[in-house]
């Protein structure tokens, strides 16, 4: 498919150059017929100094228009003008060479170019009777105009060269319409392979899913288990007491993280947010982390609570739970707060504690953990961003920011 893409899109682009250099190649050819005609006209002997002047001015305004529009032409992606700007273009330089044939005959050397013009200008019908009216004025020159009687057989003549010039821009027209449709055709094409590897980005996630979740339930899961059993077993062999009390507080923790993996494993909102908004978890979320440690911890929310994606729920939640985890190990705080703050286009979390802060810590935290990176990068799912300031004299903020979608 991308060979394909790849081949299409170079015969586009040498197509696209061909047509434009075509177009500049018809685009001289006027420019010269005209050009040719007022030198011609001017050294006619027959004319009068206005005839000569009339026909140099003529000429001229015809050149300049031409160049205005064919400048217009080649600043658009098809090298076409608008209708409202080619069709009086045209009817101008008809009616100018009209008026330079009725001046000389010399000047029916314009027509090399004039033809051309007609059919790269405008649409086809259009194209079509403005041919034939140039056939029509041929004719009418030739004899009514002259003072001879009309003749047949010299308007049949005209008619003939007016139809042939029809069928001439017909082919024109055709190359035009066949060359729009190829880059449209490009177009789409590049919007399926956009699809496509889009497609082929969403199967690779999945699959690494997948994958991580055989990982999960056959080491954390298992293990789970098996330290669960290994507590039970001990917790039958201690007495009463503060030995078997953290037992017990260990082998819940190990249930609880049990019941984790196996909904990781099965694709699951976290167990807290299945019935609650995103407040109410994070409110039970900290108080649960506050009784267990033993630290004093608040939760609060400002702002109109707002419906966000599930996953953004989610991100929020392990932000949360990661943050007071590496709270509890590294900061030695002696209270925490955490605010959830909805900001009309922005959802912000903030957990903070009075520990004793990041001390300079080199090199960066973000270069460090795999808790804050794996955060950094949930965030950064969603074009969100995480934060993380620290206090000279102790405590550290971690701040994470995510759009709100409209």
């Amino acid at each position: 498919m991308s060979e394909l893409l790849a081949r299409i899109r170079t015969d586009g682009e040498q197509n696209s150059h061909f047509w434009r250099r075509f177009q500049l190649l018809w685009s001289a050819l006027f420019v010269l017929a005209v050009g040719a005609s007022a030198a011609l006209g001017w050294q006619i002997s027959e004319q009068t100094p206005d005839q000569r002047r009339l026909g140099l001015i003529l000429c001229l305004l015809m050149i300049g228009a031409h160049l205005v529009v064919q400048w217009m032409a080649y600043r658009t992606e098809f090298g076409r003008v608008p209708l409202r700007v080619s069709l009086p273009y045209i009817v101008f330089v008809i009616a100018a060479w009209f008026f330079l044939v009725r001046i000389s005959p010399v000047y029916y050397l314009v027509l090399f170019g004039l033809f051309s013009q007609i059919y790269f200008m405008l649409p086809l019908r259009y194209a079509a009777a403005g041919a034939l009216a140039v056939a029509g004025l041929m004719a009418y020159n030739q004899t009514i105009s002259s003072g001879d009687a009309f003749s047949w057989q010299l308007g049949l003549i005209y008619l003939l060269m007016g139809v042939a010039s029809v069928v001439l821009g017909a082919w024109i027209h055709a190359i035009i319409r066949k060359s729009e449709e190829r880059r449209e055709l490009l177009h789409q094409l590049q919007a399926t392979q956009a699809e496509l590897a889009e497609a082929e980005r969403k199967a690779g996630i999945l699959a690494e899913r997948q994958r991580l979740a055989h990982e999960i339930h056959d080491t954390l899961a298992q293990g789970f288990i098996s330290i669960i059993m290994h507590l039970e077993t001990a917790e039958q062999s201690l007495p009463d007491g503060e030995a078997s009390h953290q037992v017990q507080q260990a082998k819940e923790t190990a249930r609880a993280n049990l019941q984790q993996a196996r909904r990781v494993v099965a694709d699951l909102r976290p167990e807290s947010l299945e019935n609650d908004s995103l407040p109410a978890a994070l409110e039970r979320t900290v108080q649960r982390w506050s009784q267990r440690h033993g630290i004093p911890a608040t939760m609060q929310t400002t702002g109109t609570p707002l419906p966000l994606h599930p996953d953004v729920d989610v991100t929020l939640l392990r932000a949360t739970q990661e943050a007071l985890a590496n709270i509890h190990k590294h900061a030695q705080a002696q209270t925490v707060s955490v605010t959830l703050s909805y900001m009309g286009d922005t959802v912000l979390l903030d957990v903070q504690d009075d520990g004793v802060g990041l001390n300079g810590a080199k090199p960066s935290p973000f270069g460090g953990g795999f808790g804050l990176q794996a955060m950094r990068e949930r965030a950064a799912q969603f074009g969100g961003e995480l934060l993380l300031e620290s206090d000279p004299d102790g405590g550290t903020t971690v701040v994470v920011s995510i759009p709100i979608s409209s």
